[in-house]
């Protein structure tokens, strides 16, 4: 059947046609209110990842979770060593005792923290504050106690007496952003004296910031999106229409894409603001080749009714926008399937689902209400006086002298062209994979001078643990698998960025040394197992034994070491992780005992090294995927070929920039070949069809023929190029710096996929001359 019947079908019948594809969105975007964020770094691993695993079984045997980190901060003489600072951390933790998701066992402070002292007749276990400190004698106590105990040192107090921490551990870390606004309220009726600054950081902190700042960012882009792309309709058209429908188009994408995400259990993650700018360009773009195409017709022939008109528009523009549509989706569908990464896999996928339904009403609501519109002509396309081959319009003119410019030197360009892709290449070698999770904020937010401020003055507030397991219950007593894991320690603390450590070795030396007098020359792992059990008999006594449950579990059979790191960045964890497990693999098995390395740490390096991994082969099968479609809807290798040159240049030649200016290739920035290749190739796409179209319909030499393609189809690629490009160039507004990059990068893609498929494809043809170019136009059936 032929596309004017169908679409002379699909107009007769607009009414339902409308409603049905209303009907549709409705259904869809209904669920958008159920729609869930998820903004843990754990979002962007496999969930059965053996690394994630791993740490989910240290949590549960060591009751951990992801911790909000209050510090408080004195710089003073006497840094927190004074009664005001002091009881303002006695204050904080009891309240954060009391807030509801922050389970208060699992508290930490010089509040909640005992000291343990020798007597004549073993030992003593005395709580820092048994009683509040209300002079310099208790202060002092306080002061010897932590002195006394290197456990405490740079984990809970900072080695130069500079600040100390109350940490409290999330229940549900699903409600962190609920509980870090309880906390920032607490802090504002905080009892703070003179010279005290509280900080507020932790796994747990850092998801809640983010979530919030997401959804502060998202409420402001997409609007400001919208507007851009509105302003470029009205600048393109010129008219109401023009302006509006196309918005009405895009609605119905992002919508219905929002929608089915949150009917199907998938949640908003970080980089979903950037699918969302994606899904506006995506939309837009088909109204702009539809539309013009619409306005041409008109021009054409002014006394045509509304349903001959866009009957007209639409038969010429189908193929263009579904061939598009197919190598859009195809480029979308090969960045999901080369991750493992459920954000990126889902923003690949919805990415691909947007641009269907962004085809979708493109060719039923669009032509359905143009339909019902009397045809008026938009002074963007009204003919020049004795030249109605050229409408009189600045961007016509200025793109005709553009292709004026390219086809009368084909050979400049092409040699112009093989410079940029050499010095391209020279510039992409200096690109470095690396992510940091704290540059997701800018560095004036709070959540970041907290961080940065908190890991200068203590050890780390990151984590990288080692987990002991014995083959037998009180395995841990045996004093060679405790000397091992000492070992362990020391050479976790020569590693870069590591602070210092802790394990249940800290307090089995101290009370060795609490039983002797205190003599500093018995801080050791005493050679007999019967000795270390009944150290934690005496402990005991009077201490609360479960004062080592994070360090060690109630068989005395599996220990936890915990390395403080100050910085969580994945070329520092690269090396940190490679040489643990070096480590391990030659320290372990020892004496019945085997280690697992696990924390935090571990985890971001395994999702992070995945990115690395996966990029370059994202960029192989998004471009062969562009390739094979190209071949196949045109019947040509060598078509493919041409489609796939100008999507390659625009990669290389964004690599090279994030190479030439240190942008490193992390998250962000890994997913905008995908997307370059996904949205550029429509450049491609579309000239490649204009091309076909001209040699094989317009009468000249190849020159003449091809040059008339710039002040129509030249003219539509340039609005629908400034739409992405400056749509994607809201996220550069962005609070999020990750968003500000991956931004900038796509818009510098897209801008290179344009120049290339107006300068390469035409100049390619003129000088090899395709015979896919002069193939005859099939008649449509």
């Amino acid at each position: 059947m032929q596309s004017n019947k169908v679409f002379s079908r699909l107009i007769r019948w607009r009414w339902p046609t409308l409603i049905l594809s209303l009907l549709l969105f409705g259904a869809m975007v209904a669920n958008a209110p159920k729609l869930t964020r998820d903004t843990s770094s754990d979002a962007f691993i496999d969930s059965q990842d053996p690394a994630l695993l791993n740490r989910e079984r240290v949590e549960d045997i060591f009751g951990l979770s992801d911790p909000i980190v209050v510090a408080v901060v004195n710089e003073g003489e006497d840094g927190i060593y004074n009664t005001g600072s002091l009881n303002l951390v006695a204050w904080l933790t009891d309240q954060m005792m009391r807030i509801e998701n922050i389970d208060p066992d699992q508290v930490t402070s010089l509040g909640t923290e005992s000291s343990i002292t020798g007597t004549a007749s073993g030992m003593d276990v005395d709580d820092f504050f048994e009683t509040l400190p209300i002079n310099e004698s208790d202060v002092e106590r306080i002061r010897n106690g932590v002195d006394n105990f290197p456990l405490y040192q740079g984990a809970l107090v900072a080695r130069n007496g500079k600040a100390t921490v109350v940490v409290g551990e999330l229940i549900d870390p699903d409600l962190a952003t609920e509980t870090y606004q309880q906390i920032m309220s607490l802090l504002e009726e905080a009892p703070v004296s003179a010279g005290d600054v509280l900080h507020v950081t932790g796994e747990g902190a850092v998801a809640a910031y983010l979530s919030t700042y997401v959804d502060n960012d998202a409420s402001r882009l997409n609007p400001l999106a919208a507007v851009v792309i509105t302003i470029i309709l009205l600048l393109a058209f010129r008219t109401l229409r023009g302006t509006l429908l196309p918005n009405l188009i895009v609605l119905m994408t992002a919508g219905g894409t929002i929608g089915t995400m949150a009917a199907l259990g998938v949640s908003f993650y970080v980089i979903t603001n950037g699918l969302i700018v994606c899904m506006i360009g995506i939309a837009v773009a088909d109204s702009v080749h539809i539309f013009s195409q619409y306005y041409e017709e008109i021009r054409k022939d002014p006394m045509a009714d509304g349903r001959t008109v866009t009957e007209r528009a639409m038969s010429a523009m189908w193929k263009p926008v579904t061939l598009t549509t197919l190598t859009t989706m195809a480029g979308f569908i090969a960045l999901a399937f080369t991750t493992t990464m459920p954000p990126i896999y889902y923003f690949g996928v919805f990415g691909a689902w947007s641009v269907a339904l962004a085809w979708l009403f493109s060719m039923t609501t669009l032509p359905a209400l143009l339909s019902m519109l009397k045809p008026k002509q938009s002074p963007s396309f009204r003919a020049a006086p004795a030249q109605e081959a050229t409408p009189d319009n600045l961007s016509a003119r200025l793109m005709d002298r553009f292709g004026s410019l390219v086809v009368n030197q084909p050979l400049a360009v092409l040699i112009i062209g093989i410079i940029i892709a050499v010095c391209a290449s020279a510039g992409a070698m200096f690109v470095v994979a690396n992510e940091e999770r704290i540059d997701s904020f800018r560095e004036v937010e709070p959540i970041h001078i907290a961080d940065r401020t908190i890991n200068r003055l203590m050890d780390g507030t990151y984590y990288l643990d080692v987990m002991i397991e014995t083959d037998q219950a009180e395995g841990l007593f045996e004093p060679a698998v405790l000397r091992q894991i000492d070992q362990t320690q020391r050479y976790l603390e020569t590693l870069p960025n590591v602070g210092g450590s802790t394990s249940i070795v800290d307090y089995i030396k101290r009370m060795h040394q609490a039983i002797n007098e205190d003599d500093p020359a018995y801080y050791s792992i005493p050679d007999n197992k019967a000795l270390i059990a009944q150290l934690f008999l005496l402990y005991s006594a009077s201490g609360d034994p479960a004062d080592f449950e994070e360090e060690i579990d109630g068989e005395r059979r599996l220990a936890l070491i915990r390395a403080n790191v100050s910085v969580n960045r994945y070329q520092d964890n690269a090396v940190l992780v490679e040489r643990v497990t070096e480590h391990l693999a030659d320290a372990y098995p020892v004496a019945g005992a085997s280690a697992t390395i696990t924390g935090d740490l571990n985890v971001d390096f395994h999702w992070i090294n995945g990115i690395v991994r996966s990029n370059l082969l994202s960029i192989v099968l998004c471009l062969a995927a562009v390739f094979i479609m190209a071949s196949l809807l045109f019947r040509s290798v060598v078509a493919g070929m041409f489609a796939t040159i100008p999507v390659s240049m625009a990669v290389l030649f964004v690599y090279a920039v994030m190479g030439v200016s240190g942008i490193w290739l992390g998250v962000s920035t890994s997913m905008f070949a995908s997307i370059a290749i996904g949205l550029g190739v429509d450049f491609s796409i579309h000239t490649l069809h204009s091309m076909q179209e001209k040699v094989s319909a317009v009468k000249g030499s190849w020159n003449e023929r091809l040059v008339t393609l710039y002040a129509s189809t030249g003219r539509a690629q340039l609005f629908n190029f400034l739409a992405i490009a400056l749509g994607f160039s809201v996220l550069m507004t962005s609070t999020v710096p990750p968003l500000v990059r991956f931004g900038a990068l796509v818009g510098v893609a897209v801008a290179s996929a344009f120049l290339a498929a107006m300068t390469l494809l035409p100049a390619m043809a003129l000088v090899f001359k395709p015979e896919f170019l002069q193939q005859p136009r099939v008649e449509e059936k």
